[in-house]
């Protein structure tokens, strides 16, 4: 009885060391951060994050092609030290207008080359949106090569709900609400709220949608699956020690 009970808590311990493990999230892959950016907003530093995820070759090109549906008006590229980078400009399917006036093209693609990121490292490759899209999500394909002819294509579309990541998901960017109109009022505002999703705050960067919560809360009860199970072993043990022989 007391070694079935063991192998049963053993289960569990190995149990809850799996789904600690199965929480633990992706950081390798090509994401998207910004502080400050918003719908329909202006002048947002946006930081397009690259790490090597290999052990054996450095990435030392990285393209990123950017949508023409929800364009970014007036976008510039940051010089990151050691790598060069070219820009594409592509019509727009319809034409944009804003403060500065319309615009019948954008910035379609950024490719950055001639640098290298060492295995372990990784690279903020940094853009100025001038002007966001209206839209509560960005997103973008990137292509990652690496020294040894590898390309790793981050296109797959992000997971939506409770459904798994895929291996390379497109880096997206959850844009914050714009903040509410003066003047309106506390009803409204509360309406208007309840309807929207609540923004990651103005001390957190909006990032790829990882679904944190869901992470944390599988990883805390697996901690209490495996302690719980620890626990047992170490009463059977105790129990089967002080048990005379018969």
């Amino acid at each position: 009885m007391a070694g079935r009970l063991v192998k049963g808590a053993s289960t569990l311990v190995v149990a809850g060391a799996a789904l600690v493990l199965a929480a633990q999230p992706a950081w390798a892959h090509v994401t998207l951060h910004s502080y400050e950016a918003q719908q329909g907003g202006s002048d947002a530093l946006i930081q397009i994050r690259v790490p090597n995820e290999m052990d054996n070759a450095t990435t030392t090109q990285l393209e990123v092609d950017f949508p023409a549906d929800a364009p970014i008006i007036g976008l510039y590229v940051e010089p990151t030290p050691g790598w060069q980078f070219q820009t594409m400009t592509s019509n727009l399917p319809k034409p944009v207008t804003n403060d500065d006036g319309t615009f019948t093209q954008y910035i379609s693609k950024v490719v950055w080359s001639g640098g290298n990121i060492p295995v372990g490292g990784f690279v903020d490759f940094n853009i100025d949106a001038s002007d966001l899209p209206n839209v509560r999500t960005i997103e973008v394909k990137a292509l990652q090569t690496y020294s040894n002819g590898t390309i790793v294509r981050w296109i797959d579309p992000p997971a939506t709900g409770n459904q798994p990541q895929p291996p390379h998901p497109a880096p997206t960017l959850d844009l914050t609400p714009p903040p509410a109109a003066s003047g309106s009022s506390p009803t409204t505002t509360a309406a208007a709220a309840s309807a929207t999703p609540a923004a990651s705050g103005t001390t957190a960067a909006a990032t790829t949608s990882t679904d944190h919560d869901s992470t944390s809360t599988v990883a805390i009860i697996a901690l209490v699956v495996a302690v719980v199970a620890l626990v047992v072993t170490v009463i059977v043990l105790v129990r089967g020690r002080r048990t005379p022989a018969t």
